[in-house]
């Protein structure tokens, strides 16, 4: 497999970017509550929804890269520039990432309910205890 699509595949970029998503998530889940109670300000405002919302996972990926040093990032990403680098590009893609995460979470849930509640297997046709197929 390629390096960088290696690399993008990861489970460090994967979780550093679901991470992201969810602070981004809870950070503008308490904005717009608080735009909307004790400010005049419509979560609708062009400002945050066109340029904040936006801009937001990237700065806030790459001030965590900068920030923490003891995520286990991918070999090669040694220094400070490395991280900031790799942290912005989860970041940028922290969005795609969590749809792509709850797409794969949501067609597994299905697929194991469909197993449970399959109407075609070959046990539902088996006569249970005390029904009609019962012999006195």
């Amino acid at each position: 497999m390629d390096p960088i699509l290696q690399t993008l595949l990861g489970w460090q970029f994967i979780t550093f970017g679901l991470g992201i998503s969810a602070i981004v998530f809870v950070i503008r889940k308490l904005v717009e509550y608080l735009m909307e109670t004790y400010t005049n300000l419509s979560k609708e405002a062009k400002l945050w929804n066109d340029f904040i919302l936006p801009v937001l996972p990237i700065a806030l990926g790459g001030f965590l890269g900068w920030l923490i040093k003891t995520f286990p990032y991918p070999d090669g990403l040694s220094t400070n520039g490395s991280r900031i680098i790799w942290a912005l590009g989860a970041g940028l893609l922290s969005g795609l990432l969590y749809r792509v995460v709850k797409s794969v979470l949501i067609q597994k849930i299905n697929g194991i309910t469909n197993i449970v509640t399959d109407n075609s297997s070959p046990n539902n046709n088996v006569a249970k205890p005390g029904g009609p197929n019962v012999s006195s």
